[in-house]
């Protein structure tokens, strides 16, 4: 298993636009084997990628190569014991930006470990409304 987390700006969509995609992104998800998280914040863009290292690698650069994506970052990428986000093909939240940057910078400060992410993100959307 192999896990990666990044960090984007998505000028171009809106919480709408993301929550109209998602049914599509869900699909392809699933049949590439990859799980995750997917957090908004006002134009931002946090998300846990899980799978196979092939796919999860294929996928972000297909993230990254989107011209709607800007200022791509990782956060984390790695192998991982298992999966942490498994019944989740895409959990969506959105959250407003002061939530957004204190996940971002608690990630940021965490071991890159997939169930460490986990745990925290799992909270960190348990508070969110």
């Amino acid at each position: 298993m192999h896990h990666l987390v990044y960090t984007s700006t998505v000028a171009f969509f809106t919480k709408e636009d993301l929550q109209g995609l998602l049914g599509r992104w869900r699909a392809t998800n699933a049949r590439l084997g990859v799980t995750g998280v997917l957090l908004y914040g006002e134009g931002q863009v946090l998300q846990v990628l899980e799978g196979e290292a092939g796919p999860v690698q294929k996928l972000f650069a297909t993230i990254a190569a989107d011209v709607r994506h800007r200022s791509v970052s990782k956060l984390a990428d790695g192998p991982s014991p298992g999966r942490a986000f498994a019944d989740w093909s895409m959990q969506f939240r959105a959250v407003d930006a002061a939530a957004f940057a204190r996940v971002v910078r608690q990630l940021q400060g965490s071991p890159s470990h997939a169930h460490g992410l986990a745990s925290l993100l799992e909270a960190f959307m348990a508070e969110q409304p």
